[in-house]
């Protein structure tokens, strides 16, 4: 490596720290802290670096996210850090925004979080960081508890988090911030709030919170929120942070320049005692210049660089990083930035077994959600359960990812102690799982064909998965009726059932025993639904036919009453026209015909009677509650059965039939009547 050129960066290195001094009014401080953001800057000279003790470990993340404890590894955003710093002391709410792979959330945990964390070195401070995941309440509440925090809530003190009101998150700090103590609620992904967060009511009330608390006046604490860029859109419905956002609080993540590159590539490796091959630092920033998300990639590929040549042995027989020199050679085996991660994903997925890459095809498909925007679909990382990782073969796999650094497990670091204390305590949080970043969903053309062939089964799982667990939880807590709600209906139970019976969801490692009896119990839900609408819109043709046989019933006879009264008033006025004369004979015909009328309404009695004593009680009272108005909608009625007494009355039989066939055009009988009623309302 040219020495000059060497001493030059160095140089240049020493005047950028310089350049960060960050000075002003302090307001998230009670008093003014003199602060310097800086890393500790090794002198980049072979001989200075060689002298230092080797240290074998790698220094560089692969694809895991920087933390607060990497401080010292994090190089190259030094101007970044301090304009953050300077924002946020502004500030009560900062939005810092970047496409994925920028190394958005890295610069705020490993960068602007310890140096607050250093400025406030004479009060408490406490950094509260979390994505929103499904439920971004339970994800604070799960970070009140945290165990790897200096703070310290119990979980009757945090429960004040799962409110998911508009004003829980100012009743949080209200409740448990003291006075001394300086507050950072840092959101992660907060992308998540549209992707993963289907509850709308609890995505606006958690907005409203993180308004609130900006707009409090209250100094003490402050909100920083990373989103990736392509989802800016989504803050449009939300004026009141668009507002807040738009005063100067939104900060753009971009890319390196090359001499900021250069640190984050040269340092970590200097504090290890290795340098470079000659050459070697300027082909690696001349490959990531127009590549997408390359900080990641980066990372990943000096990581793998350092192993290799940690694990190749020299002709000396000693592993080549004892030579202190990372080469050029190994560099371009690995495919370099470009290609090393695809290589490496595509090496492991080639050496497994059939079984094995159908095992893996099916666990990378579920860690991956599409979601729609105005702007198009995008392909998101999801944060699935371990619930959902289904057979020894499956988990098998997924292990050898995990320790790949390819995905991650939110258990992965906790002891069998810590998760036996967890269980006694009914307070173990489910494990995940999750690509270890989103970059793989780009730069693995294996897995980027296996999303566009399975994008539908894709949707429909992840959806059915959330609303399963979902069902559960409310069904645990409140019971089947309650839970009831949450069950599948219309067009996406029919999408989902077509994809279960076509086996559809295999390829993505079929359904779990959970997610099943979610289907079937919706399925039965929803035929018991239907069945009762059925027999409701039977219930009513049968109602109005059975008003239209009692109206038949009545007039038959009241008709033939007056059929006999009509007669005989003929003949009285025919008498009275032939024999004008002759009053008494006219007056006695009238008295005949006013004796008919009678008779036929004490006819009429006589029949209810003749029923009453012929028919089956039930059946008496079906006809007493028509003719009283009140039993129009009695449900399961038997009409045949009602009709036997009647089978030998040939009038009104046929009376009967021509009444039933102009309600029921087309029929012969009232079973058929009863028919066409459900053709007349078909279920759908």
């Amino acid at each position: 490596m040219n020495q000059q050129i060497l001493n030059d960066i160095s140089q240049g290195q020493d005047n950028l720290i310089q350049n960060t001094n960050v000075s002003g009014d302090l307001t998230f401080a009670p008093v003014q802290i003199g602060t310097k953001i800086e890393t500790q800057i090794v002198q980049i000279s072979v001989a200075k670096v060689t002298q230092q003790p080797l240290i074998k470990a790698s220094p560089y993340q692969g694809l895991k996210r920087f933390n607060l404890q990497d401080r010292e590894r994090f190089f190259g955003r030094d101007k970044l850090i301090a304009r953050l710093f300077t924002a946020v002391n502004r500030s009560n709410l900062s939005l810092v925004l970047g496409a994925s792979g920028s190394g958005k959330s890295s610069v705020v945990r490993a960068g602007l979080i310890p140096e607050l964390k250093k400025s406030l070195e004479l009060n408490k401070f406490y950094d509260f960081i979390f994505t929103p995941n499904q439920d971004p309440f339970e994800s604070l509440y799960r970070c009140l508890l945290s165990e790897e925090k200096n703070y310290s809530f119990q979980s009757s003190q945090a429960q004040i988090a799962l409110k998911a009101e508009a004003d829980t998150l100012p009743q949080v700090i209200n409740s448990l911030k003291k006075e001394d103590e300086r507050w950072l609620i840092f959101v992660d992904q907060f992308e998540e709030l549209f992707t993963s967060c289907d509850d709308l009511d609890k995505r606006n009330n958690f907005i409203d919170s993180l308004v609130r608390v900006a707009n409090s006046g209250d100094n003490t604490v402050k909100i920083i929120l990373a989103m990736r860029a392509d989802f800016l859109e989504q803050l449009s419905s939300y004026p009141n942070l668009g507002l807040i956002v738009n005063q100067n609080n939104l900060h753009l993540v971009t890319d390196m320049h090359p001499s900021e590159l250069r640190e984050a590539i040269e340092q970590p490796a200097a504090k290890h005692g290795v340098v470079f091959e000659e050459g070697l630092v300027e082909q690696i920033i001349k490959e990531v210049e127009g590549q997408k998300g390359y900080l990641p990639l980066l990372q990943y590929t000096l990581n793998l660089l350092w192993q290799s040549e940690s694990r190749t042995l020299g002709t000396d027989g000693r592993p080549e990083i004892e030579d202190r020199i990372l080469n050029k050679r190994t560099y371009i085996l690995l495919e370099g930035v470009r290609g090393a991660l695809q290589k490496q994903v595509n090496d492991i997925y080639h050496n497994l077994s059939q079984q094995e890459q159908f095992s893996t095809k099916q666990i990378f498909v579920k860690l991956v959600n599409i979601v729609n925007t105005e702007s198009g679909s995008k392909t998101v990382s999801r944060r699935a359960n371990r619930s959902e990782f289904i057979g020894e073969s499956v988990n098998s796999i997924l292990e050898r990812f995990v320790d790949e650094n390819l995905l991650v497990s939110s258990s992965e670091s906790l002891t069998a102690e810590k998760l036996q204390i967890r269980d006694s305590q009914s307070s173990k949080q489910s494990a995940t799982i999750e690509i270890a970043h989103e970059i793989l969903l780009a730069s693995w053309d294996k897995l980027k064909s296996w999303i566009e062939e399975e994008k539908e089964a894709i949707l429909l799982k992840n959806y059915l998965a959330d609303e399963t667990r979902r069902w559960l939880k409310l069904k645990s807590a409140q019971g089947d009726s309650q839970a009831r709600d949450e069950l599948l209906k219309g067009a996406r139970l029919e999408q989902i059932v077509v994809l279960r019976d076509a086996n559809a969801f295999n390829k993505l490692g079929g359904l779990s025993a959970n997610e099943d009896e979610f289907v079937n119990t919706s399925i039965t839900w929803r035929n018991k639904q239907e069945r009762q609408k059925k027999n409701r819109r039977r219930n009513t043709v049968l109602s109005l036919s059975m008003f239209s046989v009692i109206a038949i019933l009545l007039s038959i006879w009241g008709f033939s009453s007056s059929i006999a009264a009509s007669n005989n008033l003929k003949e009285a006025e025919k008498q009275s026209r032939i024999a004008q004369e002759n009053e008494a004979e006219a007056k006695r015909d009238e008295l005949t015909a006013k004796f008919h009328l009678q008779k036929a309404q004490n006819e009429t009695s006589m029949l209810l009677e003749i029923i009453k004593k012929n028919t089956q009680n039930d059946e008496y009272y079906i006809l007493s509650d028509a003719l009283s108005g009140e039993g129009l909608f009695r449900s399961n009625w038997d009409l045949t059965k009602v009709y036997k007494f009647f089978d030998n009355n040939q009038k009104l039989n046929q009376e009967l039939h021509q009444q039933i066939t102009k309600d029921c055009p087309n029929v012969q009988n009232l079973e058929q009547c009863q028919m066409w009623g459900d053709r007349l309302f078909p279920d759908n």
